[in-house]
């Protein structure tokens, strides 16, 4: 139940919600005389205030975690500053350089490889550029694009540069209907993906062709709410979707593969329950299960989840059996709150027989946390009690403190674990974990006891670039010997539908909407061209001028930064050569071969379909021939509660 108080101007001026744990949670809002928000005050007494200019615009934000961002403008409303706490504390900021009211760069203080650079048609420009983006110049790389004559995009040309291994160029068109509507998109390995619509513009069908055709998507029927209530793949597995008549909220899911033949199976029937406000309140999931003694993923399952009266989870619990009881688990959690809806406890038991091995696994954690007493959604510990039991094993049982530090900005930069001795004595920072940011609070870096993860974001704060690998050091009488440092593995995220991982090797993804469907493997040969020999974007463009054997210098220089940031020893071993370096790529015989358009046309067969729950997290996987290769069930904060694996399809 929750109170709302507004002022003479029909303002929200105060809010009580009345089912707080510690009594009446109430937030306080102030405005100034022309209706500005000034200031929200919390019910702990915490106060994010705002100041604006004479022209309305925010000139200043204070949060009781993130400190003070400030804000500068030119006359003509563009923002020319930002200064956050973190950049306060140095005496810089993050300035925004313009053309009008074109944005042409975006410059950073500490991290300069982070820069922006954006490029305009001009009035000869082509392929509809004029006044629009045709280049994005960022750390990532760059991005060329291409307009229709409706200002759709068809066509991005991205380069990018992946650290210590190669600069790559990947091209992804894509084509729409009058009605802006997705019609074709072809993937950077020249798959050719169509999308097919019913008359009232709803999606029916997907299909693909390279050499082979693909139906992924057979067919989506919807009702008269343009609800899907039908979906079947090409791997024979369908989908029925029933909604609560009077909510149209989702009641039933069943899953089935084969649907008429002497190999069907059900491997989903879930059907979900609700409270009278729309909470979550059960799930429960019977599908017909094989004979005993079959091999097989899944089984029967039922959820439950309570609230407490400010809609917050406060107990679920669920029981999971397949095989006559061969295979079954359990799992328990309760959880609190206080008036800042931090979380207080949360104890979790899980109990598994024949899941993730022969025999039982009995584990679960009891956690308490606590707050900084200033800053207080700023978590500063917390008390882990936790314990495993395998069959046959003796009980583990831990106690175990995090340490949390964070920056000025709000971000958290420190986690230390001290471990519990015998003697009840504390072990100070038996695991440590140290996170490094940059100016837009994107997380740059992280050193998890000795395996160190870069990432790289574009212009619009998406990651394109991830590396990672583990440092090996030897001491002798505490002096440094040697050691070794590993940046090979590296995943490159070209867009959504591709993604680029080491040795030529790539998975593209196909979607319906946002949700995600299919996703198939690749390798060099059947992308067929060797991607560090594509023309890399922006050239031959006028006014466009990119020293890419600075850029990649710049990017293996920023790689080496975040580890002595992080205070580790650097010791890897540099690649020059970003157009024929082995890392990234292939053998040069299987280079050659691909480069000269002479890679396989094989049918593509490593393709993997997902079947989503309710949130859309997939709870089953299958193969090209309808067979079950994961099925994986969820915690209700998104730990994995089952997870089963068909190891030939792995």
């Amino acid at each position: 139940k929750q109170k709302t108080y507004t002022n003479g101007s029909g303002l929200t001026a105060k809010t009580e919600q009345l089912s707080g744990p510690d009594g009446i949670i109430s937030t306080r809002y102030a405005y100034d005389a022309i209706n500005q928000l000034l200031e929200v005050t919390d019910t702990e007494g915490q106060k994010t205030r705002s100041a604006y200019d004479l022209a309305g615009r925010r000139t200043q934000l204070e949060h009781p975690s993130a400190g003070l961002t400030q804000l500068e403008y030119d006359p003509a409303g563009n923002v020319l500053s930002r200064q956050t706490s973190n950049l306060a504390s140095q005496h810089t900021r993050i300035n925004y350089e313009y053309d009008y009211t074109h944005l042409q760069k975006i410059l950073y203080p500490q991290y300069p490889q982070n820069n922006v650079t954006y490029y305009y048609g001009n009035k000869n420009s082509h392929y509809n550029r004029v006044g629009r983006v045709m280049l994005v110049e960022d750390a990532s790389g760059a991005q060329e694009y291409k307009y229709g004559s409706l200002g759709e995009i068809t066509e991005v040309r991205r380069t990018v540069i992946i650290p210590n291994q190669a600069i790559a160029t990947y091209v992804t068109q894509t084509k729409y209907d009058s009605w802006n509507r997705l019609e074709q998109i072809i993937y950077p390995d020249q798959e050719k993906v169509d999308y097919h619509y019913n008359a009232a513009g709803l999606l029916t069908q997907v299909k693909g062709s390279k050499a082979y055709s693909y139906n992924y998507v057979n067919k989506i029927g919807y009702d008269k709410f343009e609800q899907r209530t039908y979906q079947s793949y090409c791997n024979g597995t369908e989908t029925n979707y029933t909604y609560d008549m009077d909510r149209r909220r989702l009641s039933g899911m069943v899953v089935v593969t084969h649907p008429g033949k002497k190999n069907s199976r059900t491997i989903m029937q879930n059907y979900y329950g609700y409270d009278p406000v729309g909470n979550l309140g059960g799930i429960v999931s019977q599908p017909i299960l094989p004979p005993e003694g079959t091999d097989f993923k899944g089984g029967h399952l039922r959820y439950d989840y309570m609230y407490d009266g400010l809609y917050r989870l406060t107990h679920a619990e669920a029981l999971y059996i397949a095989d006559s009881y061969v295979k079954n688990a359990t799992y328990t959690l309760d959880m609190t709150y206080d008036n800042l809806h931090n979380i207080v406890t949360k104890k979790q038991d899980l109990e598994q027989i024949g899941i993730v091995f022969e025999g039982s696994l009995k584990a679960g954690y009891d956690l308490q946390y606590s707050y900084d007493p200033i800053k207080k959604n700023q978590i500063t510990s917390i008390q882990d009690d936790n314990y495993r039991y395998e069959a046959d094993q003796p009980q583990e049982k831990r106690k175990e403190k995090k340490n949390y530090q964070y920056d000025t900005n709000g971000n958290l930069i420190y986690v230390s674990t001290d471990l519990e001795k015998k003697d009840q004595s504390m072990t100070p920072k038996t695991h440590e974990r140290k996170l490094l940011w940059d100016e837009e609070n994107r997380l740059l870096a992280i050193h998890d006891n000795g395996y160190v993860s870069n990432y790289v974001y574009d212009a619009t704060g998406e990651r394109v670039i991830k590396t990672s690998g583990a440092s090996e050091h030897v001491y002798i009488n505490s002096q440094y010997s040697g050691g070794r440092t590993d940046t090979g593995d590296f995943t490159a995220y070209i867009n959504p539908y591709f993604v680029v991982s080491p040795n030529g090797k790539y998975t593209k993804h196909y979607y319906i909407g946002t949700q995600r469907i299919v996703s198939k493997l690749g390798d060099i040969e059947s992308f067929g061209a060797d991607p560090r020999r594509i023309e890399y974007a922006g050239a031959g463009m006028p006014r466009v001028t990119i020293n890419w054997k600075d850029k990649y210098q710049s990017s293996l220089k920023t790689l080496k930064d975040s580890y002595q940031s992080l205070e580790i020893p650097y010791h890897g071993k540099d690649n020059d050569d970003y157009v024929n370096g082995e890392g990234f790529c292939c053998s040069p015989t299987v280079a050659a071969r691909a480069g000269i358009g002479t890679g396989n046309v094989n049918y593509e067969k490593m393709q993997f379909y997902y079947h989503s729950d309710h949130l859309g997290s997939s709870n089953y996987i299958t193969n090209l021939d309808g067979e079950i290769v994961q099925h994986v069930e969820y915690l209700p904060f998104g730990e994995v509660f089952i997870e089963e694996r068909n190891n030939s399809w792995n």
